[in-house]
Order: C-alpha cells, then structure tokens, then sequence
C-alpha cells in the first residue's frame, strides 16, 4: 500500500467516523426533547374560574384563555381576556392578550395520581404574550406563567393558578389568588 492509499484510507475513516458521531448526537438530542403537545385552559370550563393573581400594591388582574403549546419546538398560541383592578376593586382596564411564544414547560407528571385521567398533566409553562387593552392605547408585552397542581413531581411551594409579570409598566402580578388550570396531552 502506498502512502497516498494510506492517507485516503485514514481520511475515509475520519469522515465516516465523524459522521457516526454526528449521527449518534443527533440521536441523543432527539431523544431527550421528545416532542409533546398540550391544550392550556385557565380559568374557565371544565376548571373553575377565573383565575386570579395580586401585585403588591393589591391591584389584581383576573384571567380566563385557553390555546395549546408544544415543547419541541417551542410554540404557543391562543389567548383570552383580562380585567385589571385597582385594590378597592374598581376596573383600571379590561382587553385580550394573545401567547406568542411557549418559552419553558417543567412537567409535574400525569393527573393519575390524583385519580384523573392521564392526559391531564400538572407543570409550569411561561409563555410570552401581549395584551391589548380594550382602551385606545399601545399593547403591552408579558410573560405569563401558568402553574397546574396535577401530578406526581410537584414542587412543595408550587401553587395552583398564573402570574403576569408586564414588562411595558412597573407592576407584576406575582402572587397566585385564586382559579385553576389544566394542561390536556394531545400529542
């Protein structure tokens, strides 16, 4: 064998062996960002509703909605309404907000434990959303976060329904009142 057999010889092997390793990483990936869908509902049929979480200063904001998102890749859609009042209850403001983006789900595990069918889950998804007030005026940017206490992995200070953090004003809603959410498996 001459030396320039030898060096195709070692350079085929390098690209084959690299393309096994690219293969077998492209596998593992895969593997662990299976791809899951799910249908989000808050505050509304069949939960009870509606959902509502408190700033520090007691405004409140009440939310109902419902859309999907899906892990791998990450999206959201759907939306809902919104009521904003100020502590001794007066509306500020009412509108609908829209998901846009799913930006992470941490699973708590099916609903079976609890005595429900399986393709309800517990978790804590965060979603980017905009809201439009129902008022003329600009639309505001949020993360929502949306926490249903289902299954078997549930955190010890996890609680039961969503917190709007605005990023356009300087309140947060980031104390859970009352509501609930479901998280359905479609996928």
């Amino acid at each position: 064998m001459t030396n320039k057999m030898k060096k195709a010889n070692k350079g085929i092997l390098l690209v084959f062996l690299s393309l096994l390793f690219v293969l077998f990483f492209s596998w593992s990936v895969f593997a662990t960002h299976t791809p899951k869908n799910y249908t989000f509902i808050i505050g509304k049929e069949p939960v009870e509703g509606p959902d509502i979480s408190m700033a520090r200063n007691g405004d409140t904001i009440t939310l109902t909605g419902e859309g999907t998102f899906g892990t791998f890749p990450k999206m959201a859609t759907g939306g809902g309404t919104f009521v904003h009042k100020n502590a001794d209850g007066d509306v500020l403001g009412t509108g609908k907000w829209a998901a846009t983006k799913l930006i992470s789900f941490q699973p708590y595990g099916n609903a079976s434990a609890q005595g429900f069918p399986d393709n309800l889950e517990g978790g804590r998804v965060l979603l980017k959303v905009i809201l439009d007030p129902d008022s003329v005026g600009p639309s505001f940017d949020g993360t929502l976060r949306i926490t249903c206490l289902l299954g078997n992995k549930i955190p010890l200070k996890a609680k039961e329904g969503v917190r709007l953090d605005v990023r356009q004003i300087p309140i947060n809603f980031n104390e859970e009142v009352s509501g609930e959410t479901v998280f359905i498996r479609i996928a």
